[in-house]
């Protein structure tokens, strides 16, 4: 009972990341999209690599800096929630804005709105499961939170599969769930913070430290580089999968089932990864507390790697879902650990929110890359058709690899 009981818990206090992942999954399909239908389509992946690009440039610096500024705040309200209610409210409004944008630039300009709202919010946030969870259950918590991810990339194609047709409905949706999924994690948050210490007034941090003073740890670094690679791979998959059907794929034809529109069959298609990673996830949550986060993550990037190199010799598109189920199934395993693992190694307990925002760093920074890659995809694609898309996903497969192997230099975690 009392693990069943820890599981809801665990379910309510990362239920902000599943609106996280919905809204940034549904819009890294969906933006692509609108972009197309506003500029030439020899540079579609050029044109959405920009707006990736500038995105992640200012997800460089905003979770650490709101991360820091939440450690340097007391209110009755705690130090994290006051900071996740403005960054909810912030993001629905952001959403609802670009729902109106009618021109490439208004694109561009309300994904930027996006990125520094959410960062607002998941900054600080980002602390909760190392600051509130004993050490014993960080694995459970984090497959929850895996879980709660992947199950909101579900809701998000089940959303776009619905309302394809209407961009403005779907971003009124984001929005609500958005707002909704805040107000849950909030409740949840102060449940936790009411069954440990607070911090007194006198123990807020009042060293001068730069930002990413975490990174000068050994762990925190090792364990910034894994992720940072895992997530190198998993971008170039999501940002560039809609314009590889489109150009490559064509015919999207299950044989029970065939749609009409490259977006209808990109969802179908993040539905078989996430269902079966969300499972995984579950299953590999519990068992990193019982043989180590280390092996989960080594077995994961193993798990991957091989079904991505078979996608890019794939273009029929009945294969590509078996590959994605297996995919789907390493990266709910890897998910599963990540956060236990980052929880295990923070080397400043008075800066949890500012070096989980650098943390957070490792996913921005990948963006950057992935957003020149669409440059590079373009060239390929010139050169030969479809050849830029390959270039892309073996690199995506190797670097996520090289990511899951490394993860063995960290010394602090089991």
């Amino acid at each position: 009972m009392a693990s069943k009981t820890n599981s809801f818990r665990f379910l309510g206090l990362s239920a902000y990341w599943f609106a996280t992942s919905l809204k940034w999954f549904i819009l890294f399909f969906l933006t692509p999209a609108l972009v197309n239908g506003l500029v030439p389509g020899g540079e579609k992946n050029s044109m959405w690599g920009l707006i990736v690009a500038i995105g992640a440039a200012e997800a460089m610096v905003g979770p650490a800096l709101m991360g820091w500024l939440s450690d340097r705040t007391r209110t009755r309200f705690g130090q994290r929630r006051p900071y996740l209610a403005l960054g909810a409210a912030m993001t629905a409004i952001a959403l609802l804005a670009m729902g109106q944008a009618q021109s490439y630039i208004g694109l561009m300009v309300s994904y930027i709105l996006i990125q520094i709202s959410d960062d607002v919010g998941t900054g600080p946030y980002s602390s909760a499961i190392p600051e509130l969870v004993p050490e014993e259950q960080r694995g459970a918590a984090s497959g929850s939170m895996g879980f709660l991810q992947l199950g909101g990339q579900v809701i998000a194609a089940a959303i776009g599969l619905a309302f394809g047709s209407s961009p403005t409905t779907i971003f009124i949706l984001l929005a609500g769930i958005n707002v909704l999924c805040g107000l849950a994690s909030i409740v949840s948050i102060a449940k936790f913070e009411r069954d440990i210490t607070p911090k007194n007034v006198e123990e807020m941090p009042k060293e001068k430290t730069i930002l990413w003073a975490s990174l000068l740890d050994n762990d925190f670094r090792w364990v910034w580089v894994t992720r940072f690679l895992n997530a190198i791979g998993f971008y170039v998959i999501l940002n560039y999968l809609l314009n590889y059907l489109t150009d490559v794929v064509k015919v999207f034809d299950l044989g029970f089932v065939k749609f009409s529109q490259p977006f209808e069959a990109v969802i179908a298609i993040a539905v078989a990864l996430s269902l079966s990673g969300a499972v995984s996830a579950l299953v590999c949550g519990k068992r990193c507390d019982r043989v180590g986060r280390k092996r989960v993550v080594q077995e994961a990037g193993w798990v991957m790697f091989v079904p991505l190199v078979a996608f890019c010799f794939v273009s029929n598109y009945s294969l590509l879902f078996p590959i994605a189920i297996l995919f789907g199934i390493g990266y709910g395993a890897y998910l599963s650990a990540d956060w236990a693992i980052v929880s295990d190694v923070l080397p400043n307990k008075d800066n949890l929110a500012r070096d989980m925002g650098v943390w957070q760093m490792s996913i921005a920074a990948p963006q950057l890359v992935s957003g020149g890659i669409g440059f590079l995809i373009d060239r390929g694609n010139h050169w030969h058709a479809g050849r830029g898309y390959q270039i892309a996903f073996l690199l995506a497969g190797f670097v996520m690899l090289l990511g899951s192997v490394l993860i063995t230099k960290v010394k602090g975690s089991t």
